[in-house]
């Protein structure tokens, strides 16, 4: 690529960042109040203008948009400092952790979409004793945000790194959630069986390949019968960029770039029925998939 051609497309994309970094920056400054200079408040809301119409009714999906923005920013610097790292997540960074936590909350709408499409799954999570599992649930904002969809429902998050576990407590309990959301450290692969969740939702962009077949299984055997497992992978625009930025923060945080192809041949391998991608009418950047357990 000539230097001229690159330096153009750098620009474009510096643009890009710095537009999504002032439309959240907007966003704090209207939901939490803040002090900020008349001018810089002026732009940030003409800039939140152009990006989006109805930019000053953002509500719920705020502190998803803030979230995001965040994460990826920080992620993104960190891409630059250390393109080699794959999958670590040894290192603590509450920002990106709680950014990400923050993005997740918009997945719930993604289920909200399963549970109107998906046969059963509505009615179950709709009724007293409905029980959903959030596997990975990192700093525990999707299992708040999936209780609140479900004001029923009993929300389970599981992870096995101690330090997002800490931060999801003190999230659950700030946001008044510990009646309805129980965090546990635990294994994907090591789920207790005795048929016990009526959906489970598995974040593949976070699990290695290797452990995926196994933690599907193990998911089977803790679904009620005629539950169901709801994997999700990173999702982007469509065009082959966003195809390969996607994959590529994938691959960064550990998981496996699937083809829906596999996954639906995967799911089905493991006795679940009516494997199938859920098409996509959510915002959330994920794309969201379905396999059901038999009834007897």
């Amino acid at each position: 690529m000539p230097a001229e051609s690159a330096l153009g497309a750098a620009v474009r994309l510096t643009l890009a960042m710095e537009a999504g970094a002032a439309l959240a920056a907007h966003i704090r400054v209207d939901a939490e109040r803040l002090d900020v200079d008349p001018v810089v408040r002026s732009l940030l809301e003409a800039i939140a203008t152009e990006l989006a119409d109805d930019a000053d009714h953002i509500g719920v999906a705020g502190p998803p948009i803030v979230g995001m923005v965040r994460a990826f920013i920080r992620q993104s610097s960190e891409l630059i400092d250390n393109p080699g790292r794959i999958g670590d997540w040894d290192e603590v960074d509450e920002a990106v952790l709680q950014g990400l936590g923050r993005l997740s909350m918009a997945i719930a709408g993604a289920f909200k979409v399963a549970a109107e499409s998906l046969p059963g799954l509505g009615d179950r999570l709709a009724q007293p004793g409905g029980r959903f599992l959030d596997v990975g649930t990192g700093t525990g904002w999707l299992a708040i945000a999936t209780a609140r969809a479900f004001p029923t429902v009993h929300v389970t998050g599981i992870d096995i790194f101690e330090p997002a576990l800490k931060l999801a407590r003190a999230n659950v309990a700030t946001e008044a959630m510990t009646d309805r959301v129980e965090l546990e450290v635990k294994d994907a692969l090591h789920l207790d069986g005795g048929e016990t969740y009526d959906a489970i939702w598995l974040p593949l962009p976070f699990m290695p390949k290797a452990i995926v077949p196994g933690a599907i299984a193990a998911a089977a055997t803790a679904l009620r019968p005629g539950g169901w497992l709801l994997p999700g992978t990173f999702a982007g625009p469509g065009d082959r960029l966003s195809n390969l930025l996607v994959d590529l923060r994938t691959v960064r945080s550990g998981g496996h770039p699937w083809k829906s192809s596999e996954l639906i041949e995967l799911l089905t391998a493991h006795g679940l029925l009516e494997a199938h991608e859920i098409p996509r009418t959510w915002a959330a950047p994920v794309r969201l998939f379905a396999g059901q357990r038999a009834n007897p």
